[in-house]
């Protein structure tokens, strides 16, 4: 089971920093938005972030002062990280709505404000998960719950159009991948709450590592078919003579 989690945290970590990268290059170009934050958000979170947290929960340094600092680091490149999914949501998928910048706002004073609470309470030691760290954890799910619920109606929106020759079916296809990748870490968050509210220490629980190890790896192959798609997938959609 372990080596199942292995599998799915490396899967997620290249290809969130591939993806992540690629993003940002082409943020580079384009001056926008979208671009520059969600590839902000694959290559802190998948890369950086989460890589760290594990390194903390496992307590692999000896001196838990320095766990508690990588803890710390960790939470604070990760809720940066999931802001930025909700700020590329709300731009890519509401237009930058008045409703959709308020709630980037709330995103940002929420994680502002868990991340500071921890800091207070308990210094991101190893003690009882507190009211802070939940708040986090819930914020840190809704950012991809929201993206995949968001992508997942643009490809509906998207299947009507194909009807009447609208719309590109690689574009609509990609809508498809980045809902099924972003509801696979939403599905991760969710197996980790609830690894949380049923054992003692859910980052040794045997199902917990096996199913967020699943979800790891069925979030990372729509990712990457999604932002860097081989020939052979997009010819599939190239159009029929």
């Amino acid at each position: 089971m372990t080596s199942l989690l292995a599998v799915g945290a490396l899967a997620m970590i290249a290809v969130d920093t591939v993806v992540g990268v690629r993003l940002l290059m082409l943020a580079r170009r384009t001056r926008q938005i979208p671009e520059a934050a969600l590839g902000t958000a694959f290559l802190l979170l998948g890369a950086i972030g989460y890589p760290l947290t594990t390194l903390a929960r496992r307590a692999v340094l000896s001196s838990d002062t320095v766990n508690a600092a990588l803890m710390g680091s960790g939470l604070l490149v990760q809720d940066i990280a999931c802001l930025a999914v909700v700020l590329a949501t709300a731009q890519t998928f509401r237009g930058g709505s008045r409703r959709a910048r308020v709630a980037v706002a709330v995103a940002a004073v929420w994680f502002a404000a868990s991340w500071l609470g921890q800091l207070v309470t308990s210094g991101f030691g190893p003690v009882e998960p507190s009211f802070a760290y939940a708040a986090g954890l819930a914020a840190r799910t809704a950012a991809f719950g929201w993206a995949s619920f968001e992508a997942f109606r643009a490809y509906g929106q998207g299947r009507k159009r194909l009807r009447l020759g609208l719309a590109e079916p690689l574009v609509v296809d990609r809508f498809l991948l980045f809902g099924l990748g972003m509801g696979g870490v939403f599905a991760a968050f969710v197996i980790f709450i609830i690894g949380q509210l049923t054992t003692a220490n859910p980052s040794a629980a045997v199902w917990v590592l096996a199913a967020t190890g699943v979800m790891g790896i069925a979030a990372a192959i729509p990712t990457w078919l999604a932002f860097v798609p081989p020939a052979a997938y997009r010819r599939r959609f190239a159009p029929t003579v």
